[in-house]
């Protein structure tokens, strides 16, 4: 058996395929647009389950699984209880700041707080016939609506003003344990010596609602955004009013992305003009305009099969995916410029059949290759935890399948057709008879494509000369380096102060909220997964040794805001209460340190509380698991978010029994802590499996080490340019970069295939004659990927993201498939020690024998 045996395999029946096309191209063409047309329903049946910020979460992982196990494992915690929430609250969030920037706590302001508090809780909406207003829709305590702490007690404005009447950052009562947490409302907080609050800067009122309801999601949605429209035009004379940012760009994103989708028939205008004007030739019976049309019309049809299948099987949509359409258009019409460079070059003499059999023989295998290391990248792309990563990766390689199967039949229909046109000598407008064939159709040096020629003879020419070889290795090497070094300055999550410019509303509002309210930003959980015995006095110490390991760090609030039912559990039983409460009790027992907990301690009210950190043996007799919490502080930015949450990480690893790390906005912070794990696995494993499938195809490890290197250092310079344009690696740039490595395999993999099937001797002949044959589809593909993305280019950090990383990836790659990978085959295949071993074992292909008179 030859080494080579799939790539003949495939060969042949390709070629078999394009003799059918050729005889029967009517058939290949109406057959996918029956499948399109039939898929238009399922477009309608799309559905949204998240909103944009929610599918930016992970649905599995480390991160994930926690949340569940405490939602599992403590289903009774009340929602209002803003310490031990697992997610952050469902509602509005108001942001308050002083015009002037000064002391708000002033009778003025507070009357204006006030003011605004009243407007939101008599806000309704009329909706199913009924007035929903926030007592209607509000997370209830004690048949209560959550009330802000801050509220409470601006109503005794004496007291408030006297600066007495409450301490920050919360206020405990020593004897009854209660508190009151002030730090969700007050930032830029001073105080005096006994923690009484002296000046607030800013004032963060929340409006928590109950999304548990399924039914009831609607009616909360559109009063939460009623309320934001509504406070947002009344007229505050003292105080600046900025609503929350996450709901912010939730709701810019969405709207965003919904307006791209009227840009969809600029881009598709713009690639038919691009693709026909590329189409054109000096000799009109050549040109082909018409393919510029098809080959977008394959691609849209591609999308709206694709898009309406998933709808119809049910797969969930994400706003974010309306980039998909832009993507693949831009992208996927690279293959029609590949067959029509290949059927130029076919010899007019021949039936339209054999052009085409000819034509598929040389094109088919390439573009199968490449698509197929398309699919690999997405299908690893859908093993990340990231919804919107996940669902976009679905969609994209569905995209492809159909993108390639609609290539190779309706695109490759029409073509058939023009080759018919082409035959009988009919201008390829008005379709009448224009010339003689034998005069305007030979293949004779002047009636080459000039372009193609130009890049072999000039090009091919230039690129081959020692010195351009030398200058091109050592661009290389610079742009590797460059691009390895600016990797370590990559910063990693989503930089929500940097998303928008400065003075948009959502700049203030993150500003305001990194400014004044991350001097305590939000509970850690600390659980301890283990049946310890807890009346042993060396595991309370190891408890209370990791404890003090989490308050010793950095970003951790002094021990007055730690939550420890041990500490309290320990103090109760130094109480004047306990002597009789714990009468007949030894705590240092066992079974009576659990039994003194479940029945005496916890049935305090003050206690109660710490019911929800506990989980007891199905006797009652051991405490299986348990939970702490500690207060962050002074998370100012996201990269310090991230790096405290892998530190907090490695102390929990360290710990002597399981420890499990959590908190609410764990959802979003992990993003940066697990994106840079995905993209290494995703450029690395996906680099090694186009290795492995190109192997397949061409036998030769040397070629196909060349399109890995070419994928995998094409990520790099990109990734390393990204840190240096100001882009981070977060939930946006991830997902463009899965789309783009699949994207940066199809040039360099072409070329490479070009190249070792030529059935040229030299090297220099080699190196011109791949590039004779894909060197200007390259080129066609870069400008229309560069030029037609730019169609969506838009001041937000969305699209700026996105138009960034695909405009570095193409370019990063058109470098790779035009210089490096040519000089490095004709270097491989030049060297004598090498030769052998780059011989491709029979994998030479007779592609066509031209009539060319070379003189």
């Amino acid at each position: 058996m030859k080494p080579d045996i799939v790539r003949r395999k495939l060969s042949t029946i390709f070629k078999r395929l394009g003799t059918a096309i050729g005889k029967h191209p009517y058939i290949f063409i109406i057959i996918p647009v029956l499948l399109s047309i039939a898929s238009i329903a399922g477009l309608f049946q799309l559905n949204y389950k998240r909103n944009v910020i929610n599918s930016f979460k992970a649905d599995s992982g480390k991160f994930f699984s926690v949340q569940r196990f405490i939602e599992k494992t403590w289903k009774s915690a009340s929602v209002s209880d803003k310490i031990r929430l697992s997610d952050a609250p469902n509602g509005n969030r108001l942001y308050f700041i002083r015009k002037n920037g000064e002391n708000m706590l002033e009778r003025k302001i507070l009357q204006e707080l006030k003011m605004a508090d009243s407007i939101v809780k008599n806000i309704t909406i009329q909706m199913f016939n009924r007035t929903i207003g926030y007592a209607d829709i509000c997370v209830k305590m004690r048949n209560k609506c959550f009330e802000n702490s801050f509220i409470e007690i601006i109503s005794d404005e004496e007291n408030v003003l006297n600066r007495r009447r409450f301490k920050y950052p919360v206020d405990i009562d020593n004897l009854t344990y209660s508190y009151r947490s002030y730090v969700i409302n007050l930032g830029g907080v001073t105080t005096d010596e006994n923690d009484y609050v002296k000046t607030v800067k800013a004032v963060r009122l929340f409006y928590l609602v109950d999304r548990t309801d399924e039914e009831r999601i609607p009616l909360v949605d559109n009063w939460t955004a009623e309320v934001y429209r509504r406070i947002q035009n009344y007229n505050f004379q003292n105080v600046k009013l900025l609503i929350d940012p996450v709901w912010s760009i939730k709701e810019d994103t969405k709207l965003l992305l919904h307006n791209l989708k009227y840009m969809i028939g600029a881009v598709v205008s713009f690639i038919c003009i691009f693709s026909m004007s590329t189409f054109m030739s000096q000799n009109l019976i050549r040109s082909k305009p018409w393919m510029g049309v098809a080959s977008v019309l394959s691609a849209g049809m591609a999308i709206v099969t694709s898009f309406g299948l998933l709808g119809y099987c049910g797969v969930e949509n994400t706003h974010c995916n309306i980039c998909i359409p832009f993507l693949v258009l831009v992208t996927e019409v690279d293959d029609s410029f590949v067959m029509i460079a290949n059927w130029r070059i076919t010899d007019p003499e021949k039936p339209v059949e054999n052009r085409m059999a000819d034509t598929f023989a040389a094109a088919g295998v390439s573009i199968t290759l490449t698509s197929v290391t398309n699919l690999f990248s997405y299908c690893i792309g859908m093993t990340t935890s990231i919804v919107v990563v996940k669902i976009f990766c679905i969609y994209c390689a569905t995209c492809i399948f159909f993108t390639y199967v609609f290539q190779i039949t309706f695109f490759a229909g029409c073509m058939a057709l023009s080759g018919y046109r082409e035959e009988k000598g009919l201008h390829p407008f008005t379709f009448k008879s224009y010339a003689q064939k034998r005069e305007d159709c030979q293949i004779i040096p002047e009636n080459e494509h000039i372009f193609m020629k130009i890049i072999r003879d000039k090009f091919g020419d230039f690129i081959y000369r020692t010195p351009t070889k030398v200058i091109v290795l050592i661009l290389y090497l610079i742009n590797l380096g460059f691009g390895s070094y600016g990797v370590y300055f990559l910063k990693q999550g989503v930089d929500f102060q940097n998303m928008y410019p400065s003075g948009s509303q959502i700049y203030e509002s993150s500003r305001v909220y990194y400014k004044y309210f991350t001097e305590y930003s939000f509970p850690i959980h600390i659980i301890i997964n283990k049946t310890l015995d807890y009346s042993d006095e060396k595991v309370q110490e190891s408890v209370e040794d990791l404890l003090r390991r989490f308050e010793s760090h950095p970003h951790v609030a002094d021990s007055r805001l730690t939550v420890s039912w041990l500490r309290y559990y320990k103090k109760f039983q130094k109480t004047s209460i306990a002597k009789y409460a714990l009468r007949g009790y030894n705590v240092s027992n066992k079974n009576d340190f659990v039994e003194g907990l479940r029945e005496v301690f916890l049935r305090f009210k003050a206690a109660e509380q710490f019911s929800n950190d506990l989980v007891f043996s199905p006797d009652g007799s051991e405490i299986t698991c348990s939970r702490f919490f500690v207060m962050s502080k002074r998370l100012s930015n996201r990269k310090t978010e991230i790096a405290t949450m892998n530190e907090f990480l490695k102390i929990a690893d360290e710990a002597p029994f399981p420890v499990l790390i959590h908190h609410m906005l764990v959802n979003m912070i992990e993003q940066g802590i697990i994106i840079d794990g995905i993209a290494k696995q995703l450029f690395w494993i996906t680099g090694l499996l186009i290795a492995i499938v190109f192997f397949s195809v061409i036998p030769n490890i040397l070629c196909s080490l060349v399109v890995a290197v070419c994928v995998v250092s094409t990520t790099i310079e990109t990734l390393g340019f990204m840190s240096v344009w100001g882009v981070n690696l977060d939930i946006i740039s991830l997902t463009t970069l899965i789309l783009c490595v699949g994207f940066c395999v199809n040039y360099p993999a072409h070329m490479v295939y070009a190249f070792v099937t030529s059935t040229c001797k030299t090297p220099r002949e080699k190196m011109k004659d791949s590039l004779y044959h894909v060197g200007f589809p390259i080129v066609q593909g870069t400008l229309s990927t560069i030029l037609g993305i730019l169609f969506i280019y838009k001041e937000t950090y969305v699209l700026l993201t996105f138009l960034k990383v695909i405009c570095l990836i193409t370019m990063e790659t058109a470098f790779h498939a035009l210089f490096f990978t040519p000089i490095v085959l004709s270097l491989l295949f030049s060297c004598p020690c090498l030769r052998d071993k780059t011989n491709t074992n029979g994998v030479t292909m007779k592609l066509i024998e031209l009539k060319v008179n070379q003189q």
